[in-house]
């Protein structure tokens, strides 16, 4: 039940390689910010939202930030972050180190930056990705800080070096990936990291069969190129070229046709030599040997699209991750909404109060159990209220005594006080209407965080999670936490997130109650029924007792 289109927001986008192999897996950009103007035109033109914003973000605070991201959609709140810094200064084919090259900073700022948006939006997850030079001993400083700011931002790290050739991208090309995965949502998730292990394609399956490139000349117009308009080359001016070039110099590496191109990353326009010998690639096969589909399209010049094509993130690479996230952090949520969901269609329990969107008729009954079992004597008491007040404005003038009378054989008679006080403030205050926003109902007289809750996801299908003993004992369970929840668990922040998270969009009422009906039915407090459970096989105690028996 996770949205179809989770929605992310990509800094140091460059032309979306990392947005394309996302999108293919069910994210939705909603924003993507980079500093270099081809790579923003080329990532709108490729983009019919046209999501690309072009800024500095080293220059960008993190108010700036929250408030450029809010100006992208007021309806769209992002699940998650992902980016790739400019890595240039970390590469081990960078010559030319400046011992003070500020480039080096952009990670630190990503991750700082990620601090304020996860504060602001209670993020799902972060991406990160650079080139292996970051852990070299010259650089380790800086991916240590990288790393210490992102888990004091709140995320669990999951850290590996991925090659996109094992991901069906046409080349050797190896990455350093950082998976962060909100802690205080997630703390059960132990993220895995695609595997590969597939033998890459090689240059000849992806290119050989293109027609042959068109050579630039100061004339050249866009019909001059009719396969597609990165399918030109320069014509080649180094008397190497003349009888098909064999030198395997930096700046003539030649490739093989049954072979997996190097890398892909061009400084100073080195362009790798095409198989034939006498030309050099054109930015389209540059494109396809980085996982790009045809009909993508690079803008700006040939010296933009070569630093594009260069610092890209491989689609089916930044696909393999993605995927991956949706298996370690949603697919588990979904199999239990799923699970739950189903089982309630035909197990919940029918109280009255349950047949009802009316707020009135919600809150009166939350306020009657509390610290008390839902049973029969609830219903009978829920009954006659209902009965003779039927709305606000009657429950306000209702006698004291009559209420307390029929109150009573539930306990905690001061019940009938909070109940007349409360129709007085909600006749007064909000003309006889349940307010609809969290604070307003907390600030009703009687009315705490279990009742507010509930009567928003009951009454208005919010997507608030209501936590009693028994939600909270249930979420213990089965997330295997190691964590005891405090005297209240309603007013619990940790329990309070993770139960959050869980909630399916637009079915919010349907699910509370489901988990209040197989808290009922089977995950009790003493003796729990597992072996009835309906979402047994995902909860942690219930695997724990299964490997218990298998050492028996």
């Amino acid at each position: 039940m996770i949205e179809n289109r989770l929605p992310i927001i990509s800094m140091f986008s460059g032309p979306g390689g990392m947005d394309l192999g996302f999108r293919q897996c069910g994210f939705l950009p909603m924003l993507a910010l980079d500093d270099n103007r081809a790579a923003v035109e080329t990532y709108n033109q490729n983009d019919p939202a046209k999501v690309a914003v072009q800024c500095d973000l080293s220059k960008l605070s993190g108010s700036e930030l929250v408030e450029m991201v809010r100006k992208a959609s007021a309806e769209l709140v992002p699940r998650g972050i992902i980016g790739g810094p400019p890595c240039q200064s970390f590469s081990s084919s960078n010559r030319s180190l400046k011992r003070r090259d500020p480039r080096s900073r952009l990670g630190v700022i990503f991750a700082r930056q990620i601090n304020e948006l996860n504060r602001e939006f209670d993020l799902d997850f972060v991406v990160f990705e650079n080139v292996l030079g970051l852990l070299t001993e010259r650089h380790t400083h800086w991916f240590q800080s990288i790393q210490r700011e992102l888990k004091r931002a709140g995320f669990n790290l999951f850290v590996a070096n991925l090659d996109a050739g094992e991901f069906g991208v046409p080349q050797r090309r190896r990455r350093i990936l950082i998976v962060g995965v909100n802690r205080y949502k997630y703390p059960w998730v132990q993220f895995q990291f695609p595997k590969g292990g597939t033998e890459p394609p090689t240059v000849g399956d992806v290119i050989r069969d293109l027609p042959p490139a068109a050579f630039y000349h100061r004339n050249l117009k866009p019909e001059d190129i009719p396969y597609h308009p990165n399918h030109w080359t320069m014509v080649p001016r180094s008397p190497k070229f003349k009888n098909g070039m064999h030198g395997n110099g930096r700046s003539f590496k030649r490739l093989r046709w049954n072979k997996p191109s190097f890398t892909v990353a061009y400084g100073n326009r080195e362009i790798h030599i095409h198989p034939a010998g006498r030309r050099r690639l054109t930015i389209l096969e540059a494109m396809l040997l980085q996982g790009f589909p045809k009909r993508y399209v690079l803008h700006g010049s040939l010296s933009d699209q070569v630093t594009q094509i260069s610092n890209a993130v491989p689609p089916p690479l930044a696909a393999a991750v993605a995927n991956a996230i949706r298996q370690s952090v949603y697919a588990p949520v979904e199999e239990l909404q799923r699970f739950l969901l189903c089982w309630f269609e035909n197990n919940q329990r029918p109280f009255p109060w349950r047949q009802t969107r009316d707020p009135f008729r919600i809150l009166v009954a939350e306020k009657l159990l509390q610290q008390t079992a839902a049973t029969g004597v609830v219903v009978d008491a829920f009954r006659q209220i209902m009965s003779r007040y039927p709305n606000w404005n009657a429950l306000a003038t209702a006698s004291r005594r009559e209420l307390k009378q029929i109150v009573t054989p539930l306990g905690l008679t001061y019940r009938a006080g909070e109940l007349i006080k409360l129709a007085r403030a909600i006749v007064r205050y909000h003309k006889g209407n349940v307010p609809q926003c969290f604070q307003a109902l907390l600030a009703l007289p009687g009315v705490g965080h279990y009742a507010a809750r509930a009567t928003l996801s009951f009454a208005f299908d919010q997507p608030f999670a209501v936590i009693d003993t028994n939600v909270a004992r249930f979420l213990v369970r089965y997330f295997g936490l190691k964590y005891r929840p405090s005297n209240n668990p309603a007013r619990d922040r940790r329990l309070q997130q993770i139960a959050d998270a869980l909630i399916p969009a637009k079915r919010s009422r349907e699910f509370n109650l489901a988990i209040l009906d197989v808290c009922a039915a089977n995950c009790k407090a003493r003796q729990p029924e597992c072996a009835s459970c309906p979402i047994r096989t995902g909860c942690a105690l219930w695997q724990s007792k299964s490997e218990s028996k298998l050492h028996l």
